[in-house]
């Protein structure tokens, strides 16, 4: 089912545009609004998020942002040795990707913001920022590659595998994300 309302306030971002469409196209996503605009958030390069109560998605990036550029963002955790019981009894694992323009930024922006929406509509399980960052980079990758317009876009896997932990098909799942408790939240038992 199509988005409900997908507004462009851009003057450009159309590859994007046509990326997020059509992945969207594999999911139910009656009622949704997604939104991309422009950001003056002085502090980042792209913002965004997905709003429960109204089904809205909005995914900003910065207009004049130079490329390529290098940026990181958070893609699970570990426990930490020697815990003393003060701060989080973890700690997140980074991962570092080269966007080279805009529209790279909105594609990431618009997975992870996406995988909030199918956690909300319950179309995948593990509502997590780490997760929802893993989808953005899921996306990242096959939009490099994709050829545009009119191209298939890959299926949404149930859980999205971490960038910096690739392991060979069918092999069992790429990851395990520790919990506050240190229980597995990553694995596909009990999924």
């Amino acid at each position: 089912m199509a988005v409900e309302e997908f507004r462009n306030f851009t003057d450009g971002l159309g590859k994007a545009e046509a990326f997020i469409r059509a992945k969207c196209e594999q999911f139910a996503t009656h009622g949704l609004s997604i939104h991309l605009k422009y950001t003056r958030a002085k502090d980042r390069d792209f913002d965004g998020y997905y709003r429960l109560d109204d089904q809205h998605l909005v995914v900003a990036v910065k207009k004049r942002l130079r490329y390529p550029r290098q940026a990181a963002y958070g893609v699970g955790t570990t426990g930490r040795e020697g815990w003393n019981g003060k701060g989080p009894p973890y700690s997140l694992v980074w991962h570092e990707e080269e966007f080279g323009s805009a529209d790279d930024l909105a594609v990431f922006g618009a997975g992870h913001e996406l995988w909030h929406f199918l956690c909300h509509s319950g179309q995948r399980r593990r509502d997590h920022e780490t997760r929802a960052n893993c989808n953005g980079f899921l996306w990242l990758a096959e939009f490099k590659d994709w050829t545009g317009p009119g191209s298939p876009v890959g299926t949404q896997p149930t859980l999205p595998p971490r960038p910096d932990e690739k392991t060979p098909e069918g092999s069992g799942p790429a990851w395990m994300q520790l919990g506050l408790f240190g229980t597995d939240c990553g694995s596909e038992q009990g999924a």
